[in-house]
């Protein structure tokens, strides 16, 4: 009987990092990964991901309706608490 054995390879395996989904609802309303949160949870929200290795991707998305002004806020306290990985997550318009 023949014994089969996996393939071992040298390379290490990386590992992806997790992601924090951040929202802003037309009325301004800031959802942390699905939770509302208001500007003084963001701060600490956004430094404890920064403590993290790997450091998380933040995902925002904006409600297209949202004022740029609460987008702007909304980056500047993620990179404010060390965030360095910012991607903007968009929703294309049906046809």
């Amino acid at each position: 009987m023949d014994t089969v054995f996996p393939e071992l390879t040298n390379q290490k395996e990386e590992a992806k990092p997790a992601h924090v989904d951040m929202s802003i609802e037309a009325d301004g309303t800031v959802l942390w990964n699905g939770t509302a949160v208001d500007d003084a949870a963001l701060r600490v929200k956004t430094v404890q991901a920064a403590q993290a290795d790997p450091q998380p991707e933040l995902h925002l998305n904006a409600d297209r309706k949202v004022a740029y002004e609460k987008v702007a806020q909304a980056m500047s306290a993620a990179k404010s608490g060390g965030l360095t990985k910012l991607g903007f997550v968009t929703n294309p318009a049906r046809r």
